[in-house]
């Protein structure tokens, strides 16, 4: 039997298309979530919007050092592995819970399969890079959303018939429910219009949670307001809005914040915005192939298909009004590297060789 884990948000998304044709196909599954998020709430809009089935298991792990989050997780995923006696272990991207998932399954002789396997950042300092880099090394399968990600596994000596080319996920589920997203009203009910918009997302640590760094960004989102003359919407992840709150820094006044929207929103936030500003791996996807101007909020990033659109400023000025100059004179080009929409295809016929 096959079981899927999730943690977070992003992986519910990524992984509700392979979730979906499992289900179609009558393809016996558990469904494991690690609840690494912080907001249950925030998971169940994602689940209802998506139209999945409830998880079999939640885990309840919620948020902590990754040494707990990982200890917890393992912990309670093996239990089940002893109860339900699963063959096969699909996880996706680079969270604890990615790796917690690897590491139980392969103490426990259970074949692993990795969703969005050989993305490299080369930055170390980023927990997400350790995580990839474990998970590809001990993998059975890896499912490489593109031919740069084969060939950063290939480079670091795995085999190549392990490895199958599908394309991201991210593709199918943006394909999957943009008519439904187009449905919603979230535009009116933040007060904006059409292309009259900058969207914000930013909740990675290294962001928010030092002082000195969090200045810099409000700051930044000042200069880009100045810039385009436009608002910032900003959806505030838990962690901002804390953070917020415990460095006694309050927003510009350029910026309509608001809490954290659901998926079908934020697709809509992000297909008619004139500019995204983000530290979110999976909204840098999104961006690209909806074809929106893109600054990331970062040094690095995993995804150097998107950087023909994508300019990394983190919290720079100066690079920020580089990256708004070539907006301005068209210097960016987007492609179709990210797949064609059949990713989730692909894994669910690799995935019926090993059941």
């Amino acid at each position: 039997m096959l079981a899927v884990l999730v943690g977070t948000r992003p992986e519910i998304i990524k992984m509700a298309p392979v979730l979906r044709l499992l289900k179609k196909k009558g393809i016996e599954h558990l469904f494991i979530h690690s609840d690494q998020h912080y907001s249950q709430e925030m998971d169940q809009a994602v689940i209802a919007d998506l139209k999945l089935h409830q998880p079999d298991y939640h885990l309840q792990v919620r948020s902590g050092t990754h040494a707990i989050q990982t200890g917890k997780t393992m912990a309670m995923l093996e239990e089940i592995c002893f109860q339900r006696y699963p063959s096969f272990l699909l996880v996706h991207g680079d969270t604890n819970t990615t790796l917690a998932g690897a590491l139980t399954a392969k103490k426990l002789h259970i074949k692993i399969g990795h969703v969005e396997a050989g993305l490299r950042s080369f930055d170390y300092r980023m927990p997400e890079e350790v995580n990839r880099i474990l998970v590809d090394r001990i993998s059975d399968v890896l499912f490489a959303p593109t031919a740069r990600a084969k060939a950063n596994l290939l480079n670091e000596g795995i085999e190549d018939s392990t490895i199958v080319i599908t394309g991201n996920t991210v593709v199918d589920a943006l394909r999957q429910h943009q008519r439904l997203a187009e449905r919603t009203r979230v535009l009116s009910k933040l007060g904006v219009t059409k292309d009259q918009y900058v969207l914000v997302t930013a909740h990675r640590p290294e962001n928010v949670e030092d002082k000195a760094v969090f200045t810099k960004l409000l700051a930044l989102l000042d200069f880009v307001h100045r810039r385009t003359k436009l608002p910032l919407v900003w959806p505030l992840h838990p962690r901002t809005s804390g953070c917020l709150a415990k460095f006694g820094l309050k927003l510009p006044s350029c910026v309509i914040d608001c809490p954290p929207v659901g998926y079908l929103h934020m697709l809509k936030l992000i297909g008619h915005a004139r500019l995204i500003m983000t530290d979110s791996g999976g909204i840098q996807e999104e961006a690209y192939i909806l074809r929106k101007p893109l600054l990331t909020l970062r040094d690095s990033t995993e995804r150097p298909e998107t950087m023909s659109a994508n300019f990394i400023v983190h919290v720079d000025m100066a690079k920020a009004a580089q990256a708004l100059k070539a907006y301005r004179m068209n210097q960016v080009v987007w492609t179709d590297s990210l797949g064609d929409g059949t990713a989730s295809q692909k894994i669910v016929e690799e995935l019926q060789r090993h059941l």
